[in-house]
C-alpha cells in the first residue's frame, strides 16, 4: 500500500547565521494510517550538519521503521526530488544559503516535504462463515494431514458424491501443511485467527482454490494486494501465477518493475520456479523472445534462471536457432555454452555459411565461434 503525506515548516533567515553547525530543528512526528505504527518527521540544520556542509541547509527525512519512501521537497517556486531510503537519509547540502536568500519574505521561507510511503499493511480480514451444516450434518468427517487430523463439516458438502472419500469419512491431504489446513477450516467456521504470516494466508488461498471454497477466496482476495512488499512479493506472485489470478499477477508485474533491484536479491525470489520468473520478466518488461528474457536476466543479476532456460535451447539447437543462440552466448559471455555452439558450427558449417543471418552477426561473434570451432578440431586430432 502507498500512503501520501506532507509536512511544512518555516525556515527563519536569522537561523542561517544564528544557529551552530550541527544544530538540529525538527517537525513534529506524524503517524501514517494503516501502517502498524510507522511515524515520520523531517529534521534540518540551518547552518549545515557538518563543517563540510557549512553555508548550506542540511535536510533529512526520518522514519521509525523500515519503509520504502519517495520524497519531494518544495521551496517557493523551486522543487527538489530524490529517492530516500529509511533511517534518516536525505540532503547534507540540500540548498546553499546564497541560493535561498532571495526567496525569503519578511525573513521567513516556507518549505513543504511531500512523501510517499510504500509498505505492507497489517492483515485485516473478515472471517467468512461458510459452514452452516452443524444442525444436520455430524462432525465426523476427517481431514488427515500427516499425523494430524482436523474434524470438519465443510468437506461433507464437497465430497457428498459417491466417492471413496465420502464413504470413508476422511480425505488425506498431502500438499498442504497442518497449520494451513487448520486455518482454512477455522475460517469456514468464522473463527478469528489472529496474526498469521503471509505464507499461511497464501496457503489458505491455495487450499481454497483447490477445494473450491469460493467464500474464502472472495473474502480474502484483497489480502495479497494490501500486503504486497519486497519481502512478501515472491510468495504472492507465485500464488498469482499458479492459480491464474491474472489481475493480481498484473499488479505484481507493476510492483516488480518499480522494485526489481531490491526484490532480485532476496533469497525467496531466487527460490521461485525459473519458468515463472521468465513469465514475470516477459510480461513486466514487454519482452518478446526467450533470448530477450535471458538477456534481461543476465544484465540484471537474475542468474538463477539462466541455466534452466538455456539448456533446452542448447540441447535443441538447430540451423534456424543457431545465429540467435551464438549471438546471445557470446554477447552475454555465457562461456559454458560456447563449446556446444562451436561444435554445432563444426558439424553444420556448410549450411551455416550459406545463411545471410550468420554474416550479419557482430564480427566478434562470428570470429569467436569459428576460432573456438577450429581450436576444438585441433584438440580432437
Amino acid at each position: 500500500m502507498t500512503i501520501k503525506d506532507s509536512v511544512s515548516f518555516t525556515l527563519n533567515e536569522a537561523d542561517l547565521t544564528g544557529k551552530q553547525v550541527g544544530e538540529v530543528l525538527k517537525t513534529p512526528e506524524r503517524g501514517i494510517p494503516c501502517s502498524d505504527g510507522i511515524k515520520w518527521w523531517v529534521e534540518w540544520c540551518p547552518a549545515g550538519n557538518t563543517a563540510e556542509d557549512q553555508n548550506h541547509i542540511s535536510l533529512y527525512l526520518h522514519v521509525n521503521k523500515m519503509v520504502s519512501t519517495n520524497l519531494t521537497v518544495h521551496v517557493a517556486e523551486s522543487m527538489y526530488y530524490d529517492f530516500v531510503e529509511p533511517d534518516g537519509v536525505g540532503f547534507p547540502t540540500f540548498a546553499s544559503h546564497e541560493k535561498l536568500l532571495p526567496l525569503f519574505i519578511d525573513g521567513k521561507l516556507s518549505i513543504t516535504c511531500e512523501a510517499n510511503f510504500t509498505f505492507a499493511v497489517p492483515f485485516i480480514y473478515y472471517a467468512p462463515r461458510v459452514a452452516i451444516y452443524g444442525d444436520h450434518v455430524p462432525t465426523d468427517f476427517e481431514l488427515v494431514i500427516g499425523s494430524n487430523r482436523v474434524q470438519a463439516h465443510v468437506f461433507h458438502a464437497m465430497l457428498s458424491l459417491d466417492t471413496i472419500e465420502s464413504k470413508s469419512g476422511k480425505v488425506e491431504i498431502t500438499d498442504f501443511d497442518f497449520e494451513t489446513v487448520n486455518a482454512a477450516i477455522d475460517l469456514c467456521y468464522g473463527a478469528e485467527l489472529g496474526t498469521l504470516s503471509i505464507e499461511i494466508y497464501i496457503g489458505v488461498l491455495r487450499f481454497a482454490d483447490k477445494y473450491n471454497m469460493q467464500s474464502i477466496t472472495d473474502h480474502f482476495a484483497k489480502i495479497p494486494r494490501f500486503n504486497l512488499s519486497v519481502e512478501t512479493f515472491p510468495t504472492i506472485v507465485h500464488y498469482a501465477y499458479d492459480c491464474s489470478e491474472s489481475e493480481l499477477f498484473d499488479e505484481c508485474c507493476a510492483f516488480f518493475k518499480e522494485h526489481q533491484k531490491r526484490i532480485r536479491g532476496t533469497e525467496k525470489f531466487s527460490q521461485l520456479p525459473p519458468s515463472m520468473v521468465a513469465h514475470l520478466l516477459k510480461k513486466t518488461f514487454d519482452l518478446v523472445t526467450q533470448f530477450d528474457i535471458l538477456r534481461h536476466a543476465n544484465s540484471n543479476g537474475i542468474d538463477f534462471i539462466l541455466n534452466p532456460l538455456e539448456q533446452p535451447i542448447i540441447e535443441g539447437l538447430t540451423l534456424d536457432t543457431f545465429c540467435n543462440t551464438v549471438s546471445y552466448v557470446w554477447e552475454c559471455s555465457r562461456d559454458d555454452l560456447k563449446d556446444a555452439c562451436a561444435k554445432f558450427f563444426n558439424d553444420n558449417q556448410a549450411e551455416i555459411r550459406m545463411q545471410k543471418e550468420f554474416y550479419e552477426l557482430p564480427p566478434q561473434v562470428t570470429h569467436g565461434v569459428m576460432k573456438l570451432g577450429y581450436e576444438i578440431l585441433v584438440a580432437d586430432q
